[in-house]
C-alpha cells in the first residue's frame, strides 16, 4: 500500500482513487525537462488538432464540443487566447505599414489627415487586445438569437462557437498580414476571408439547406460586424472626448 502525499489516502496501483494522483518521486532535473518538453508537445499537438478542425470541418467539430466529445480539442477560451496573443504580436509588429497606406490613399499626396481621425487610430491600435474581446461575444450574441430554436443552443454554447470560429478567422489575418509586407493590399482581403469562413461554419453547424444556410451565414456575420464596428467607434468617440 501507498499513502497519498496529497490527501494522504492509503491505495494500491499507479493513481489515488481518491483525488487522482499518481505515485511521487523526488524532483530530479530530467523529470522537470520531462514535464516542460511533454506540456509544450502536448499543447502544441493540441492547439493544431483543433485549428485543423475547425477549418476543414468548423460546424461539425462545435456541434462535437457542444455534446460533450470534447477531450481531443483545446478549450473555447484558451484556443482563442492562443490566437489572439499571437494576432496581437503580428498586428503591433506589422500594422503601421497598413495604416501609413490607408492614410496615404484617402489623402493622397497631401498627407493632411484629421487630428482626430489619427488619435480614434492610435486609439484602436494601442487597444486592439482588449477590442477583440468584444467580436465573439457580439457574435454569440447573434449566432443565439438565430439558431437558439433550430440548434436549441444556450447563450454559453454560442460562445463557445464563436470563440472557436472568431480565433480561427483570426489566423487568416496574421497569414494575410504577413504576405502584407509583400504587398500591402492583400490584408484588406481579411474581412473577406473571414466572412466567407463565418458563412461555412453556420451553414455547417446548423444543418441548414445552403440556401438557407448562406442566408443566415450572411446574417449573423453582417450584423456581428455592424454591431461590433459602432460598438468600438461610440466607445472610442466618448473615451477622446471624455479625454478632452
Amino acid at each position: 500500500m501507498e499513502t497519498c502525499t496529497n490527501c494522504g489516502n492509503e491505495f494500491s496501483g499507479k493513481y489515488c482513487p481518491e483525488c487522482g494522483q499518481g505515485r511521487i518521486k523526488r524532483l530530479e532535473v530530467k523529470t522537470i525537462v520531462h514535464d516542460v518538453t511533454h506540456g509544450i508537445l502536448h499543447w502544441e499537438n493540441s492547439i493544431l488538432k483543433t485549428f485543423k478542425a475547425l477549418l476543414f470541418k468548423p460546424g461539425k467539430t462545435v456541434n462535437e464540443y457542444i455534446e460533450g466529445k470534447r477531450k481531443h480539442y483545446v478549450k473555447p477560451f484558451s484556443y482563442f487566447i492562443f490566437i489572439q496573443t499571437l494576432f496581437v504580436v503580428f498586428f503591433h509588429r506589422l500594422s503601421e505599414k497598413y495604416f501609413a497606406f490607408i492614410n496615404y490613399t484617402i489623402t493622397g499626396d497631401s498627407g493632411k489627415f484629421p487630428e482626430k481621425a489619427l488619435e480614434f487610430q492610435h486609439m484602436v491600435s494601442q487597444n486592439i487586445n482588449y477590442f477583440n474581446y468584444f467580436m465573439p461575444v457580439i457574435f454569440a450574441f447573434m449566432l443565439y438569437l438565430f439558431f437558439r430554436k433550430k440548434k436549441g443552443i444556450n447563450y454559453a454554447e454560442a460562445l463557445a462557437a464563436s470563440f472557436y470560429w472568431v480565433a480561427t478567422a483570426l489566423v487568416f489575418s496574421v497569414v494575410l498580414m504577413l504576405i502584407s509586407i509583400l504587398d500591402v493590399r492583400t490584408w484588406n482581403l481579411r474581412f473577406a476571408a473571414s466572412t466567407v469562413y463565418y458563412i461555412i461554419c453556420i451553414k455547417t453547424f446548423s444543418g441548414e439547406s445552403w440556401g438557407k444556410g448562406i442566408i443566415k451565414g450572411i446574417l449573423v456575420t453582417t450584423l456581428s460586424y455592424i454591431i461590433f464596428v459602432l460598438f468600438i467607434v461610440i466607445l472610442v468617440v466618448l473615451y477622446l472626448n471624455i479625454a478632452d
